[in-house]
Formats: C-alpha cells, structure tokens, sequence
C-alpha cells in the first residue's frame, strides 16, 4: 500500500480540519518568531556571512528551522496562505545562503568548531540536524514544487556520501533521523545511493567496537559533550543502550534508551526493508512493537516514562504523576506505527497509531495552536502548564509537521485496493484498477461514530475497500445499499471487494460508548484505578470542572454515566460519572484509624486528556480510583 500524496486527499471533517487551520493561521506564525527572537533564524544569518555574531543557543537548534519549513509545506498545501507564503521564502532563502560549497551546513559548527566537523557524532546530531534539512526540502518539493531546499538536501546528502558509506568512514550519528530521512530523498529523487547510505548506517549500528566507543576514548571528540560518557555507560562500562548502539538492530528484544531515537530508528527500518523480504529485521521490528506496545507504553499513546533518559527504564514501569512521555515521542510512534501498517498491512499498528494520535500527540499543543507541553503527564497537582516555547524546543514545530500531514495517515492505496485506517472525514482522488475514483467520507469522528462514505469512480470498477476495525468497537455494523454480501475480514480490517458503481455508498457505524479499563496489575502505579475512554479517545477528571481534585474522587464504574455536548473547549463531549469524594479535613491528625475519614457522594466531569490544561493549571488525573 502507498499513502496519498497530500495533492490527492484533503481533510475534511470539522475535528481535523480545525487543527490544520489553527497550525497555519495560529501555530506556525506564531513558531516564526520564536525562531527569529531566540536566534535561531539568526545563527544561519552569521554563518553565511549576511550577520556578525556568535552561535547563539543549543548545537542543534537549525533543526527547529527545518521542521518548521516541513510543517509551512505541509501546511500550505492545503491552506492558502501568502503571508506565510512569503516568509517560508525568506527562510529558505537564509537556510542555503549558509551551505558551504562542499554541501556542508550546520550552523553550530559552521560558527564555532569549523575544525571539529564530524568529530562527535554520537552527540553532536549534526546528521540529526541534516535529516531534518533533508525531511523540509522533500516535502516542500512535493507539497509546493519548490526544488531550493530540495537541491540543498541533495548537496548534502551526497557532502555524507563522499564520507561516510561502504568502503569509507564507519559512522551513524547519535540521534537517529538521517536514516528515515535518506530513504525519503531517494523515494523522491529515485537515487537509490541514498537508501544504502541509511541502510549502511542501520547494519553498522550496535556492532562492536562501536563507532561511539571509539569517540568516548578521544580527548577531542569528549570535549564537545564530556556529559556523553555518563549517558552511554553503565556500572562503568559502555552500554549504548541510550543511542540503540548496544546491539545491532537485528538483535533489539526490547525499546531501550531514549525514545524519539529509538522510533526514528525503527521507522526507517521498517522502510528499509518493506517488500524486501527481510525475515530476520522484521521480526526484530515486531518483537520490539510488542515489548513497546504491551510493556511499556501508557494508555494515552505516550511513550518513555522517565525524564532522566528522556526514554524507556523497564517493563511495566508507566507511573503517571512523573511521566514524561514527550510529545515527540508520541508522534515517533505514529510514524513507525505507520510503516508497520503500510509494510504488514496489519490492522493493529493503526489501532495504537490512532491512540497516540487523539492523545498523547494532540496533548501535546494547545486548543489555539500557541502554547505546548513538552512532558504529558497522566496526573498533575495542579503545577503543570503549557508554554508558548522551550529551550529545547523540538516539540511544537514536530506536533504543527504531524498535523499538517495527517492525511498521510488516513488513507492508502494499492493496485485494487482502497485502505482506510483512521475514520476522519476526508475526498480523495484515487486510481483503482486502472479506472479514476473519487472517494468522499463524512464523519463527525470521534465524537460520533456513523461514517459515510460516497464512491464516485468513472465507470464501474472492482476494488476492495478495506476500513480498520478499531480495538475499541465491540459493535461495529455496516450497509451497503443494494447489496446483500457481507464483509470479508483480513488482518483488523474489514473488506468490501465488490464492483462499485458511480453514486454507491458505503455507512459504517462504529458504535462509540463510554467504557472504563483498567490495566494489567504488574503496573503498580494503577493498582486500584480505573480509566474512562469514549472511542478512541481516553478521558480525564480536571479540578477545574469539579472543584475538587480528582485525586479524592472515588468512581463508580456501575453507575450510569451522562454524555454532554459541550460548546467549551472547541466543542467536545464530556462524559458525567458518579462516585464519591473524601472529604479533606485538614485540622485532623496527619494518621487516623481506617474507615473514620468522611466521604460524600458527587459527580464529576471528564473530558479528552488532549484538552486538559487549556483553562489553566490545574489537578488532574487519568486514572482514578474506584
């Protein structure tokens, strides 16, 4: 299966839809002059000579640039913009005035170390930084037909090749993405040299002696990062486990190590090897998907629980008060979730895709589109709140990218073959069999689960169409008017292969209910809770609602439970549970003896953990108990 180029499929439902307009018109504009005031556009300026200064922040801040030209490409494909128009031609304009001849750019060394190029690769990221460079010129060449950064990417990417490669220097870098990157610039320019340059650095990664080990016993390349020795050793020993370098991929049992490296690792695997027939790598993949999946992710879709590697400690260690889960964690999940489904054509990488998606990913930005987390935590005291930026801020230019290319993530399409993987409502221009088709769905998801799908092909035509059956639907019907066949099922999906004719139409009801999980006991932090889920969404109790934390709410999960439209938050149901709330009395001692404490009966309201926090700081929890 192929996704649809962003030409061919627009987003059309008013959930989605929204959160594009607000990334062009709100979010992106808004990124632009965090980019210009904290330097960012600046350190390109000097380094092409326009600007006199010093590197002003982090060695890896053009990234930030380069995902906030990818988000611009995406954006712009499908909101007409000329202001932003405009600026995107600005900052390219900046972005190749600082290439060096040989193709070579990164600002931080550029401006700093021009003598110390490649010396540190395993903290460095100046390939990191060059994935990004290379991610933004694919996409705005085929989003706006624009060559600039795709003809500077080329420069750069063949800069890596004259060094790096078979029968060259063994290296990768420390932050994997040049990898997933490469593979998109030969995709696009049909240069296979550039997919056996990432697949070189994936073979080369983990085997010993590492080229990491060899950099933490050189004076020179320790000085650029001394705090790399603590974070790649263990007990005094190298370990790798924080860059995946502590084996080779092949042999990965479990997610180790810092999470967005490790998803933009295994997304390019997965690419890599897609259609090869690569048994061993694949199985690796799933092998790692399911200690992912099933050991150590949360509810929400968020991954990496634990600041201090900013990544994966252990099976079943998810608690919630501290969990960092990263938004760009989040959307690496997405991304390597959805190479698995493309390569598999397994329904159940869309499932935990769709989890991320309405939730640990969107979480991570706020209604309007200007403020964000970094770190999505599962319960809060009332002292987490979003920001307009970060230090480090890889975050809000990643959810705006994400966004604006969800319809990549929607729908696919093969010879005879039509796949729907995420129910928003969307028009697509497809051709099946040879025979052009336009496909419209309609959909008020995921607050409503009715979805109606129009089929307009030329002439009459055989396909399949072929919708996900998400893990969440334990009633799910569907109608096809004038016919009586039934579905076929294959893989978490269900097919429809019949011949369709202009005007035919297809309803799928997925049957959306409140339904309340609780999770396997090995996962300690939850022992004793329960959480609430309506459809694909995972919900929350916020103080704000209540006026009263939810952490002193007691639910009852057989009780009835009270659906409500509300107007606020952008519109959104919320979900009304009863229980009841012990009663704070803060004069009596600090220990009293058990069954004395008062309780009183109450309600309280719930609402999509991807809204919380948007009226402010405020006590919440997704798992509460009962």
């Amino acid at each position: 299966m192929r996704p649809l180029p962003l030409s061919r499929i627009r987003i059309t439902d008013t959930f989605w839809s929204r959160w594009q307009r607000i990334v062009v018109e709100s979010s992106l504009p808004a990124q632009l002059e965090q980019l210009e005031s904290t330097r960012r556009l600046a350190n390109f300026r000097i380094a092409s000579g326009k600007e006199q200064g010093e590197h002003v922040g982090i060695y890896f801040n053009d990234s930030d640039v380069y995902k906030w030209l990818e988000a611009c490409a995406y954006g712009l494909a499908v909101h007409s913009n000329e202001k932003l128009k405009s600026q995107v031609d600005t900052v390219i304009e900046t972005v190749i005035a600082a290439q060096e001849p040989s193709g070579y750019l990164d600002t931080f060394f550029q401006i700093k170390h021009p003598d110390l190029k490649f010396k540190n690769l395993v903290a460095m990221h100046e390939m990191y930084c060059m994935g990004h460079m290379i991610e933004a010129g694919v996409a705005l060449f085929e989003c706006l037909g624009d060559r600039r950064m795709l003809d500077a990417s080329i420069r750069v990417a063949d800069h890596l090749l004259s060094i790096f490669g078979e029968g060259k220097r063994r290296g990768y870098c420390g932050h994997e993405e040049i990898e997933l990157a490469l593979v998109k610039l030969a995709n696009t320019t049909g240069q296979e040299r550039y997919r056996e340059l990432a697949r070189f650095m994936v073979e080369e990664r983990g085997k010993r002696p590492t080229v990491f080990e060899q950099e933490l016993d050189d004076p020179v390349a320790l000085s650029l990062s001394p705090w790399s020795k603590n974070m790649m050793t263990k007990h005094g020993e190298y370990s790798g486990e924080y860059c995946q370098d502590h084996a080779p991929v092949r042999e990965h049992t479990q997610v180790v190590g810092h999470a967005v490296r490790g998803m933009y690792l295994y997304t390019a695997v997965a690419d890599l090897i897609d259609g090869k027939g690569d048994v061993d790598m694949e199985t690796a993949l799933e092998r790692m998907w399911e200690n992912l999946t099933q050991r150590r992710m949360y509810i929400t879709g968020g991954i990496g629980p634990s600041a201090s590697n900013e990544g994966f400690t252990a099976d079943y260690d998810l608690p919630n008060l501290t969990a960092y889960a990263e938004t760009c964690a989040a959307c690496g999940l997405i991304f390597w979730g959805q190479k698995m489904l493309e390569m598999t054509g397994n329904g159940e990488y869309g499932d935990v895709l769709e989890r991320a998606l309405y939730n640990g990913a969107i979480s991570g930005i706020s209604l309007d589109g200007t403020r964000y987390f970094y770190d999505n935590p599962l319960e809060s005291r009332g002292t987490h709140a979003r920001v307009p930026w970060f230090h480090c801020a890889c975050c809000p230019p990643n959810i705006a990218r994400l966004i604006g290319n969800l319809a990549s993530f929607v729908a696919s399409e093969a010879d005879a073959d039509f796949y729907i993987h995420q129910y928003s409502g969307f028009e697509a221009q497809t051709t099946l069999n040879g025979v052009p088709v336009t496909i419209r769905a309609e959909s008020q998801f995921p607050w409503n689960g009715t979805y109606r799908l129009s089929i307009e092909p030329e002439r009459p035509v055989q396909f399949a169409l072929r919708f996900r059956l998400p893990d969440w639907s334990e009633d799910i019907s569907a109608e096809v008017p004038g016919a009586e066949e039934e579905a076929e099922y294959d893989s978490g999906y269900a097919v429809f292969d019949r011949v369709w004719k202009p005007g035919d139409t297809l309803v799928i009801d997925l049957g959306i209910e409140p339904r309340w999980i609780e999770s396997n006991v090995a996962v300690r932090d939850d022992l004793g809770r329960i959480a609430l889920t309506r459809g694909p969404l995972v919900y929350c109790a916020e103080s704000v609602d209540a006026a009263f934390d939810p952490q002193l709410f007691v639910a009852d999960p057989n009780a009835d439970v009270t659906e409500q439209w509300e107007p606020d938050l952008e519109g959104m149901i919320s979900v009304t549970v009863s229980g009841v709330k012990e009663i704070e009395q803060p004069d009596e001692p600090l220990y009293v003896p058990f069954g004395t404490a008062e309780m009183q009966e109450v309600q309280a309201k719930f609402i999509p953990y991807y809204a919380w926090a948007n009226r402010g700081a405020s006590a919440m929890a997704v798992w509460v108990r009962y």
